[in-house]
């Protein structure tokens, strides 16, 4: 529980603090205590409560590549000027020590060690590659709308992309035992992007995810390693 802890929190410093990439002079939110549960922020659910008229355009993708194996976070603001702000975290190796995931609480981004860490890194993205990024993205129906119904087991390869562009909400979900990520376009170009020390943990063909259940774990670790998101019409449903 205290390592997914501490690596939220680190998640919560990554793509909410006042850094360069977001362009800290655009009415960024200062880095105040933050507490919202794992899934939400996959849902993105802030983003999509402050998605009006005049707001933030901004973006939010999360690779799933197995969940105790590594997870990667983008956050991509976009600018008026046709920059973008990319901000990336990633988790690697929290394994099955992450009972309780339904109550983690993203709190102080000041109280962060290693080696719970989520490492991060940020970069401008040019007015040419913003749109190239867009481009991809578009192609990927990535802005939605998503196929209602559509199960995301934690340990199993996917993607979901969240975003509000000039205060339209969007949501998509790509599940690689389903199609092999045949729709994913943009993920390579956001790879080359993706400077941060800890290799890409390549999509695999696997043996279906419920019969990688270890059925004989113990009871306070089967909570943690046994979760599934569930897409609905506009995004993930309500658990």
């Amino acid at each position: 529980m205290r390592a997914l802890l501490l690596a939220l929190v680190v998640l919560g410093a990554v793509t909410t603090a006042p850094a360069m990439a977001q362009r800290a002079d655009r009415n960024v939110d200062l880095p105040v205590v933050r507490s919202f549960h794992w899934f939400d922020f996959v849902a993105a659910n802030d983003i999509k409560d402050a998605c009006v008229p005049g707001g933030r355009s901004r973006l939010r993708l999360v690779y799933n590549a197995l969940w105790e194996e590594q997870v990667r976070v983008y956050e991509i603001y976009l600018q008026p000027d046709g920059v973008a702000g990319l901000n990336i975290g990633v988790l690697e190796g929290q394994g099955y020590a992450t009972p309780g995931i339904t109550n983690m609480l993203i709190s102080n981004p000041r109280d962060i060690f290693a080696p719970w860490s989520m490492k991060g890194g940020q970069r401008i993205l040019t007015g040419d590659e913003t749109r190239e990024l867009l481009g991809l993205l578009d192609e990927s129906r990535a802005f939605g709308p998503p196929k209602d119904g559509m199960r995301l087991p934690d340990n199993d390869f996917w993607w979901t992309v969240a975003s509000c562009r000039n205060g339209v909400w969007g949501f998509q979900a790509y599940h690689y035992p389903t199609d092999g990520f045949v729709k994913v376009k943009f993920s390579a170009r956001l790879f080359s992007w993706d400077k941060v020390p800890i290799p890409v943990n390549p999509p695999r063909k696997l043996e279906p995810a419920e019969l990688r259940r270890d059925w004989n774990a113990p009871l306070q670790r089967a909570r943690a390693d046994r979760w599934m998101l569930v897409v609905g019409k506009d995004g993930l449903r309500p658990r």
